[in-house]
């Protein structure tokens, strides 16, 4: 029974989540098909505005063509006056909504064809009258207080010194656009509704191919070409997190089994002291085995805290100043020091060289904390896993523009194909031998992320008998 259940809840969550993708891509189409629309609403409008704007200029251009016309006929006439309009009405046929104006050298109206003339105020003030009287031809757009509406005056003055006025009203306009308006908004109409369809039709399409696309392998299987270039980098992305995240599980397993053996011999020799086991004699040197696991474990702890900032500065999730002009000299001369005692305890020659150019101290920009853990982990790994006698270099230089930190040992070398495994965590060339020697198998990988935090290379190489040669190359600045 509770076998069946759990069954039909996940039946269940999976309808559900198949009702939420498809109320989801329903969204998106419909969001797309109204942006199409939208898309074609704005366009008719301009089109509307423009369509105005040209009719507008067209009315413009007819009527000041047909004042000219008009102009023209009673010049050629030699007619002035009532008569000269007599004679324009008997051999032409003005517009109905075409207002015509005779309007004397002093602005005294002579004729109107909508308006009692006698009851008309002087119009020589008028700026299309204005204009006419100075330049032979004037126009204007205003508020008609005898007709109440905004209108449009051409005029031109006549050889006997009157000026010929015609004007139409903006009503006129808006007229012509009247007629044609239910057909423009009857294909509209139609064209909102098929656009709609077909912006959802074609979201639809193309969500429903990304619905299919598998997240875990997104370059495989029919996705757009267009999202390819993102899938792409979606798939890089989650391959390496992938590798990060079994990464940090090796690291988690193996940080613990590398913490449970010295714990264990701790907790071992701990106990035997506390319930009375160890001879007297004896108490001493366990106590010595403890001290050395517990600094041993110290060193350890030290060294994952080391590589966690350097993977968090990796990932940006940390922040130093890396802005510092550096002293590699310095670096080395600091770490060399702080191996001092190592060294004279191992029996092994450790010693810095440094080759100048043109006596110029050679400088990196970074973080000197960082380098010199680089560096001293580089020079303790060649100590370490040298013999008595033996000899350990740490060389500074500078090779063809790059700052370079190399550090030799006469020790036994490293096979050539461990050599890209030296820098993983926790790994250890001989296993026997780095317990012997105290060696975590942490040094490496942190030197490995310091370079990188630098924009650095590391090659390994064989010295010369004997020994390994480990080349750190800084960019050039």
């Amino acid at each position: 029974m509770d076998i069946r259940i759990r069954s039909l809840s996940k039946e269940d969550a999976a309808g559900g989540g198949s009702r939420r993708r498809w109320h989801l891509s329903r969204a998106v189409a419909s969001m797309v098909a109204a942006a199409s629309a939208a898309l074609v609403i704005v366009c008719c409008i301009l089109y509307a505005a423009v369509f105005y704007l040209t009719l507008d200029q067209r009315a413009v251009d007819d009527l000041a063509a047909e004042t000219e016309g008009y102009a023209q006929v009673i010049n050629d006439s030699g007619y002035t006056g009532t008569d000269a309009i007599a004679l324009v009405k008997t051999e032409s046929t003005i517009e109905p909504d075409t207002r015509m104006t005779l309007i004397s050298s002093d602005g005294t109206v002579l004729y109107d064809s909508l308006a009692d003339e006698s009851s008309m105020e002087n119009h020589a003030q008028r700026p299309e009258v204005v204009e006419a009287m100075q330049t032979g031809e004037g126009q204007s757009g205003r508020y008609s207080e005898t007709l109440g509406e905004e209108t449009l005056y051409h005029s031109v003055l006549l050889a006997d010194g009157s000026v010929l006025r015609l004007s139409v009203t903006q009503s006129s306009i808006w007229g012509v656009m009247g007629t044609i308006a239910l057909p423009c908004l009857l294909v509209l109409l139609l064209a909102v509704v098929v656009s709609f369809l077909i912006g959802y039709a074609i979201a639809r399409r193309v969500i429903s191919r990304m619905e299919k696309i598998d997240l875990n392998n997104p370059i495989e299987g029919d996705a757009p070409e267009e999202l390819m270039p993102l899938l792409r980098r979606l798939d890089a992305q989650h391959r390496r997190l992938d590798a990060q995240a079994s990464e940090r599980r090796m690291f988690t397993a193996n940080v613990s089994h590398e913490l449970k053996t010295p714990l264990t011999v701790i907790s071992g020799y701990a106990e035997i002291i506390d319930k009375g086991i160890a001879k007297p004699r004896d108490v001493r040197r366990f106590a010595g085995l403890i001290h050395d696991e517990a600094q041993q474990m110290k060193s350890m702890v030290e060294e994952i805290i080391a590589l966690t900032h350097l993977d968090e500065m990796g990932e940006g999730q940390m922040e130093l100043d890396m802005h510092q002009e550096v002293p590699l000299e310095s670096v080395a001369n600091n770490a060399v020091a702080r191996l001092r005692p190592l060294a004279e305890r191992s029996r092994v020659d450790l010693v810095v060289q440094v080759s100048r150019v043109d006596n110029e101290p050679i400088k990196v920009r970074g973080n000197a904390r960082i380098l010199e853990e680089m560096v001293r982990n580089l020079a303790e790994n060649a100590v370490r896993y040298n013999h008595e006698g033996g000899r350990a270099v740490v060389e500074v230089a500078s090779e063809g523009g790059h700052a370079v930190v190399r550090v030799s040992d006469t020790g036994r070398g490293i096979p050539h194909e461990l050599r890209e495994r030296v820098f993983e965590r926790f790994f250890r060339v001989e296993e026997s031998r780095s317990k012997d020697t105290g060696g975590s198998g942490l040094g490496l990988a942190i030197v490995k992320h310091a370079a990188q935090v630098h924009g650095a290379s590391i090659s390994i190489t064989d010295n010369d008998p004997i020994g390994t040669i480990i080349t750190v190359t800084f960019s050039a600045k």
